[in-house]
């Protein structure tokens, strides 16, 4: 990965994180398995990204112009309290 993938990557972490998602290892493993979105969020701007949270379908994501990548979340609780996991899936257009 590139020094600017990884500052983007991040970038999009912390949004996450602003809006109560802690998804960093998720982003990470999705680019790292898909170079097809990696390369698209190398090329844009990343004022040109734009973030989504949709609390009916317990869905974040973010569009890169042509591509929506959603990561639905499933929560739960063990006895070490509350969880959730998220699950991305990339829809193009």
């Amino acid at each position: 990965m590139t020094e600017t993938l990884i500052k983007k990557i991040d970038s999009i972490s912390r949004e996450f994180e602003r809006r109560g998602y802690f998804i960093k290892d998720d982003l990470y493993e999705l680019f790292e398995a898909r170079e097809d979105i990696a390369e698209k969020l190398e090329n844009i701007k990343y004022k040109k990204i734009e973030f989504f949270d949709i609390k009916e379908e317990d869905s974040v994501g973010f569009t890169l112009e042509d591509v929506q990548v959603n990561f639905f979340l499933e929560f739960g609780e063990d006895e070490e309290g509350p969880w959730y996991e998220a699950e991305a899936e990339v829809f193009f257009f």
